[in-house]
């Protein structure tokens, strides 16, 4: 691969990673989401999940759900796993910062308003200790099926380690055994706790066994600095 094309890559998506470590749900799903109230300390959100919809994987902060209708839904988490919340009208309820898929499955559209905590959010976080990850992974030709499961085994699991942030995987659109990940960790050290977790040892070592090639980089967004 081109070293210049593969810089020109990860600098394009190094403009963009601050944009959004999370999916927030309200562009994603304008129609199920309006934002009747936002200043630096809340957000609260009118939200409603028609019966039968469903909506894909996106983050939210730290909130405290007021329910007006009530309602059957499904959450599926980055790890797998599903839990079913059923609530009536008038239940109130706290749920930390968390990433989720939903459907609703009951019979009635779900309805509620959502206080979402921007500061307890922001709290949790600090841009001087964010760290980037670049990992490259190549395969021989003719083996990017088996890397592409292999690499996608481990998306979910990642993504449901208190340290990650952000996990996406990249194909190059001409070198099809050429895939690269586009990780962000909350600090360093959440990146090494990551490396010894049961799941990517046991991903490491197959790729080792099949000669795949994994080189991670790592990087420090630059401050912009005072204003000239």
């Amino acid at each position: 691969m081109n070293i210049d094309k593969l810089f020109l890559s990860v600098f394009a998506l190094m403009l963009f990673a601050g944009a959004a470590i999370a999916q927030d749900p309200v562009p994603l799903y304008p129609d199920n989401y309006r934002v009747l109230l936002e200043n630096e300390r809340v957000r609260v959100l009118d939200f409603q999940l028609k019966k039968g919809a469903k909506e894909d994987f996106h983050a939210h902060a730290a909130a405290v759900t007021y329910v007006l209708s009530p309602f059957k839904i499904r959450f599926t988490f980055p790890d797998g796993s599903t839990r079913v919340r059923e609530a009536k009208a008038g239940d109130v309820f706290y749920g930390d910062a968390l990433t989720h898929a939903s459907e609703n499955i009951g019979d009635t559209d779900a309805h509620g308003l959502l206080i979402e905590m921007k500061s307890a959010a922001k709290s949790m976080l600090s841009e001087a200790d964010l760290l980037t990850a670049v990992t490259f992974i190549r395969g021989p030709e003719g083996s990017e099926q088996d890397l592409l499961t292999e690499l996608l085994s481990t998306t979910a699991p990642t993504r449901a380690e208190p340290g990650n942030l952000r996990y996406d995987l990249y194909q190059s659109p001409t070198n099809k055994n050429y895939f690269m990940r586009f990780e962000v960790w909350r600090n360093p050290q959440a990146l090494e706790e990551h490396k010894a977790t049961p799941h990517l040892k046991a991903s490491f070592e197959r790729r080792k066994n099949k000669n795949w090639m994994t080189e991670i980089t790592t990087w420090k967004r630059v401050s912009d600095g005072p204003p000239m």
